[in-house]
């Protein structure tokens, strides 16, 4: 296998003063090592309005593998969900290196100078955190089309949580006719608005995906927002209606990410107070089957 790394000299936005670095709500712009956020409200959450960093295959941020008993591979573009790539994110992309594909995948948090995945997860709104992951996802596509050192007639490109609803959104957004499906992994409810393709899509769920929901059956993929207004269950029914390929896969015995390690209820914290309890994980059996399943789609719409 070949994995190519390297640092990339990026100009960076000069580092905010350490009383910004508490990200108060006072400032309507606080400063990183690269990005700006821009304060949304008077509640501590932040969007991002650049400037953003783009793919670049040298970025140490950045991860090109490819298989060495197979030069002519598929390949996957990767988009991580909203904590960053992280361990769970790593195990997607190895499911697919096991099965013989070539796989790009990154940082975009990193890459835009925001090493404190905790913050960007509990503070970055869904559009902020999509937009740097898009920012890249968008060049790293290009680049498999465009490289010979795998079967660039065949990209695949899969998402989780945030990055999940970043590949969704690619699907009427690039028109590359290389792409031959598109996996979307528990998408979130709201960010990028959703268009219409013909790409062939499935969208895998645990069936007990409440993350961040206000009840017991509160399913992301129901939920609607006023800046999202269509959820991802009436997006795929009316997709549907229009003859496009695109459907869900739900799994029983699984909550929000899936690889994140085994089913449990986990109560998560904002401050001082639970903002929600749900589960995450998958119980025992579900990541053969799903990886049965998500192989075996892929593999179906891939050009011989």
């Amino acid at each position: 296998m070949t994995i190519h790394k390297s640092i990339l000299a990026v100009s960076v936005l000069v580092l905010a003063a350490a009383s910004a670095r508490t990200y108060g709500q006072s400032d309507p712009i606080e400063e990183s090592a690269g990005v700006v956020l821009e304060a949304v409200g008077s509640r501590g959450w932040y969007t991002t309005v650049g400037p953003y960093a783009e793919f670049d295959p040298g970025n140490e941020h950045v991860e090109v593998w490819t298989p060495s008993e197979s030069p002519n591979a598929p390949v996957v573009v990767y988009a991580h969900g909203g904590a960053g790539y992280r361990e769970d994110d790593r195990a997607r992309v190895e499911m697919f290196r096991r099965n013989g594909f070539a796989t790009i995948s990154f940082d975009a948090y990193e890459m835009n100078g925001l090493d404190d995945w905790q913050f960007v997860s509990r503070r970055v709104t869904n559009n902020g955190k999509q937009t740097m992951i898009w920012n890249v996802f968008k060049g790293a596509v290009d680049y498999a089309a465009t490289n010979n050192d795998w079967d660039n007639r065949n990209i695949v490109l899969y998402g989780g949580s945030n990055g999940g609803r970043v590949v969704l959104f690619a699907g009427s957004e690039i028109a590359n006719d290389r792409v031959r499906a598109i996996v979307s992994e528990a998408p979130a409810a709201t960010g990028f608005t959703l268009g219409d393709y013909d790409i062939p899509t499935v969208i895998p769920f645990g069936k007990l995906d409440t993350w961040a929901g206000r009840s017991e059956t509160d399913y992301v993929w129901t939920r609607t927002y006023p800046n999202s207004p269509v959820s991802i269950e009436d997006w795929v029914t009316s997709r549907q209606a229009s003859g496009r390929p695109v459907d869900f896969i739900f799994y029983e015995n699984a909550g929000h990410l899936l690889f994140e390690g085994p089913l449990e209820e986990v109560s998560v914290r904002r401050g001082d107070a639970i903002a929600f309890t749900a589960y995450r994980g998958a119980g025992e059996g579900v990541l053969e089957q799903y990886e049965r399943d998500v192989i075996s789609f892929v593999n179906g719409n891939l050009v011989k």
